[in-house]
């Protein structure tokens, strides 16, 4: 057994229909690939327009937004796919944040928020308890899971 192949986490039983919106094609692409060599079925976007009129056909299970988007910001895109697709859990990650309060996550269902650069595995983590959860429950993860509940997922 490859040494390093023995630290890998095992993959997710089922695939996940994830939504990426990042307007760096490139750190798009890689954080796809990662996830993808984790079981999970990953679609790049690069702008909110883009996402808010591609959501109604993907109807993805999870979006991943970056909050500061060429076109809007990403609080902004996840009221409209919050809309469009009410099944669809949301996070955000941005490596600068203006105004952004726990409070706005939890008006506009947002699971959770993830500073850039966001550790892989940390998203990884992140996306298999929103799926765990989803699939437990029949509906998506709308925030963050603390104490007790955290220890359950």
């Amino acid at each position: 057994m490859n040494e390093l192949a023995r630290y890998e986490e095992p993959r997710l039983q089922a695939p996940c229909d994830l939504l990426i919106v990042e307007d760096d094609p490139t750190q798009a692409e890689e954080l796809a690939s990662y996830l993808r060599r984790g079981g999970l079925s990953v679609r790049s976007l690069y702008s909110g327009s883009e996402a808010i009129h591609s959501v109604a056909e993907l109807r993805p299970k999870i979006a991943i937004l970056d909050y500061n988007l060429p076109d809007l910001d990403g609080v902004t895109v996840a009221e409209r796919i919050r809309r469009l697709s009410p099944e669809t859990a949301l996070l955000i990650m941005s490596g600068r944040i203006d105004g952004l309060s726990e409070a706005t996550l939890g008006h506009h269902g947002i699971y959770q928020f993830l500073n850039k650069p966001v550790e892989a595995w940390s998203l990884r983590r992140s996306i298999r308890r929103m799926v765990r959860f989803a699939a437990r429950t029949g509906s998506p993860a709308l925030r963050r899971p603390t104490g007790l509940a955290l220890l359950l997922a």
